[in-house]
């Protein structure tokens, strides 16, 4: 049985609150859990603080069985001080404004490369070719 510690969401419509939960993969978001080992208040309070409770003793039992946390409680966790803050993902293109973009100098059309950059890094862009057979239609077509 594989175990992750991942956010089951609580609350009302608009007003989410979280707990986090030791459960089974296989079972659903907001279903069956093993254990609950938190909560989180994504919402900020008026000084601007988001509020975590952490049971760090049985958090640690369960990574130390060898639950795996999701990639939001693992972000948790890491500013709690329980595991090594995880590296920052880098940010393509895509989701950064057009107008903020930096294109590197390449002659291929913008059909057939796809250019994917580590934004400050100072790391030029790269260009990749995109084979046609993997390009997708939001149509349906090929």
């Amino acid at each position: 049985m594989v175990v992750r510690l991942r956010l089951a969401r609580f609350g009302r419509t608009h007003t989410p609150t979280y707990r986090i939960v030791a459960a089974d993969v296989r079972c659903k978001r907001d279903g069956r859990h093993i254990e609950q080992v938190g909560s989180y208040d994504p919402i900020p309070r008026k000084d601007g603080t988001k509020e975590v409770r952490l049971n760090s003793e049985r958090i640690k039992y369960w990574l130390s069985v060898g639950a795996q946390p999701s990639d939001r409680v693992n972000k948790l966790l890491g500013m709690a001080g329980l595991v090594p803050v995880a590296p920052q993902q880098p940010r393509t293109l895509r989701s950064i404004p057009k107008s903020q973009r930096e294109f590197g100098t390449s002659a291929r059309s913008s059909r057939d490369a796809c250019a994917i950059g580590v934004i400050g890094s100072g790391m030029p862009l790269l260009p990749i070719k995109i084979p046609s057979a993997m390009r997708l239609s939001w149509r349906g077509s090929p």
